[in-house]
């Protein structure tokens, strides 16, 4: 049993708003945001995170000790904006408090079955109870922040940070209550994802926010706006002919923001400024890189301890030998990924049903069970939440190619499908139809093998069609697996082109969308492998042998050839220059320290 909150004393007090924090709900790479941001700035700040509880109360309170607070959220609103029949409903919050490695975690949670259908949904996401869950997530905030004025005055934030759109409004209401007893508040906004939401104006009036007129940061100074003020002035700096009176939620957030930051310059610039105001937030706009702190050979000692006497059993070595990722990846493919402990997680019975649909009536064991290769061959490993956005078609659409060249090539997919992804799920299980002994998807959670996964990987594959940063690139290249991406957002600014920078690369950069240049690259790198391994086993260590210069020819791009012919370790070169990139640019701890500044230069105008 974790111990309670730590009193922290002379700290000032943020407070986080978000959806996800890992260790409690996170569907993709969001959740690790808030959660390592606030653990590696917990020694300076004292740290209140607010979510919803997604459902996980009963889980947590056998993890963690949980304080239910003395207060409620009570009262009577109309629903039928986010999509109830009812025109009335008694809505009833209640708040449990925890603590992680030092921050304090507040979850709100229904007390009656209407208000816990939102609060409670364990679908972080689920489209037909978002619009409630953010209504009452907001309506709960305020509530809550009446009472810490009105009862712990000394417990109020200095700073809140809002994780994406979801928890504006809950802020909102939050700055409201704070004008009316003569105090205000600052606020850092980070947009993760731009997902375009648009609220009508009585949906905020039922979440909780009103018509009092709040101090917005503007370039010439502050201004005293209300509720509908913001919502023009949102319409006239827009040239959006589709807002309609109805701004997106993410662009109201920035204009009431006191700083907007999102996870990549690129996308600060290509997308955040042009769509959430352009001048009126330009001159307050930042990013702060994502980061990531998993290390290479901590990951093969815990998969060593967890696996190493079954991998010498399965593959019939003496105990003697020494393991290596060659034998993991043969353990991974030929066996373990047809056999884990317990089935990949869904929360969705919506998801499972679909599977289920696709599984040629063979039932599956809890949530999902796939049949393991029958050999092993060079892995291309992807993860991540199944979306148009992440490329997973592109990858799918290359594979023919690849495998005219490379014939027994694996590829491994651990990615998350949701309730907006059925249809991508009946897709992608064609291809696995059509090649049975190349390509495997495992549908859901399954982190008994995510570690291996990324240790058996020869290459990993970030194809998506945008991308703010792409944590997922950072976990692969902790693992030294050279990374394939697209040219889009965070990912060039965290990958290095091999093509262009040898001494340095970390993985090759292509265009969106193009799955002959991904075929292409995959087949050099995988070729560039080959190479660098055959030399390594030679008695020579040279690579003018004729079977190895054949293989050299088989790279079909011709400046990757031209670098493994300078230097056959090229690809054993970019496994190294992976990790040390994360190591010296990448981990939590350095990517916070300009969260820090940011928190105090708010905390210096306050």
């Amino acid at each position: 049993m974790q111990k309670g909150p730590i009193l922290m004393k002379n700290k000032r007090k943020v407070w986080i708003f978000s959806f996800e924090y890992a260790g409690v709900a996170k569907v993709g790479g969001l959740g690790e945001v808030p959660a390592n941001q606030a653990k590696h700035l917990a020694d300076e700040f004292d740290i209140t995170v607010f979510m919803p509880s997604h459902g996980q109360l009963e889980r947590l309170k056998n993890e963690y000790k949980m304080e239910k607070l003395p207060f409620k959220c009570v009262g009577q609103f109309n629903p039928s904006l986010f999509g109830s029949e009812l025109l009335e409903a008694n809505c009833a919050i209640t708040f449990h408090k925890f603590c992680i490695e030092n921050v304090n975690i507040i979850l709100l949670s229904g007390e009656n079955s209407f208000t816990s259908k939102y609060l409670d949904d364990t679908t972080v996401y689920n489209p037909t109870t978002i619009r409630g869950k953010i209504a009452l997530y907001s309506l709960g905030i305020r509530c809550l922040t009446n009472h810490f004025i009105e009862k712990y005055r000394e417990q109020i934030p200095e700073v809140v940070h809002l994780h994406d759109y979801h928890v504006v409004l809950g802020y909102l209401g939050l700055k409201q209550a704070f004008i009316k007893k003569g105090l205000d508040i600052t606020a850092i906004l980070t947009i993760h994802l731009l997902t375009w939401p648009r609220f009508e104006y009585e949906f905020y009036k039922i979440s909780g926010v009103d018509d009092t007129p709040i101090r917005v940061l503007m370039s010439e100074g502050f201004k005293m706006l209300s509720l509908r003020e913001i919502f023009l002035l949102s319409q006239e700096n827009s040239g959006d002919s589709t807002d309609h009176g109805m701004p997106t939620v993410e662009k109201i957030g920035a204009i009431i923001s006191d700083i907007v930051t999102t996870v990549s310059q690129s996308y600060l610039m290509s997308d955040i400024i042009p769509n959430c105001g352009n001048e009126l937030i330009k001159f307050k706009a930042d990013f702060i890189w994502d980061g990531c702190d998993w290390d290479y050979y901590d990951i093969f000692d815990k998969v060593i301890e967890t696996y190493g006497s079954e991998i010498l059993e399965f593959l019939k070595l003496s105990y003697w030998n020494e393991i290596n990722e060659g034998h993991m990846k043969e353990f991974l493919l030929k066996y373990k990924i047809g056999n884990l402990s317990q089935s990949p997680l869904i929360n969705s019975q919506n998801v499972l049903n679909t599977i289920n649909q696709i599984s040629n009536g063979n039932q599956f064991i809890k949530n999902g069970i796939i049949k393991a290769f029958s050999n092993s061959g060079p892995l291309i490993l992807t993860t991540g939440r199944i979306s148009p956005q992440k490329g997973f078609d592109t990858i799918l659409k290359a594979i023919p190619e690849v495998l005219n060249v490379i014939p027994n090539a694996k590829f491994l997919f651990l990615i998350l499908p949701t309730d907006y992804s059925l249809n991508e799920i009946r897709s992608y299980s064609d291809y696995v139809k059509q090649y049975p002994e190349n390509i495997r998807i495992i549908f859901g959670v399954a982190p008994e093998i995510f570690n291996l996964a990324h240790l058996s990987a020869d290459v990993y594959c970030a194809l998506s069609r945008w991308e703010p940063f792409g944590i997922m690139a950072l976990e692969a290249m902790s693992c030294k697996i050279p990374i394939i991406a697209t040219k889009v957002g965070g990912l060039q600014e965290t990958i290095i082109d091999a093509g262009l920078y040898p001494k340095i690369g970390t993985g090759l950069l292509i265009s969106k969308e193009n799955p002959l240049q991904l075929a292409k690259a995959l087949i050099s790198l995988l070729k560039a492998s080959e190479v660098a391994v055959r030399v390594k086993s030679s008695e020579s260590h040279t690579i003018y042998k004729a079977d190895t210069l054949n293989l050299v020819n088989q790279i079909p791009d011709e400046i990757i050839k031209s670098h493994v012919l300078i230097n056959p370790n090229f690809f054993f070169n970019i496994k190294e220059n992976c990790y040390k990139r994360v190591k010296e640019n990448f981990t939590w701890n350095i990517v916070t320290k300009k969260l820090a500044r940011l928190y105090n230069d708010l905390l210096k105008t306050d």
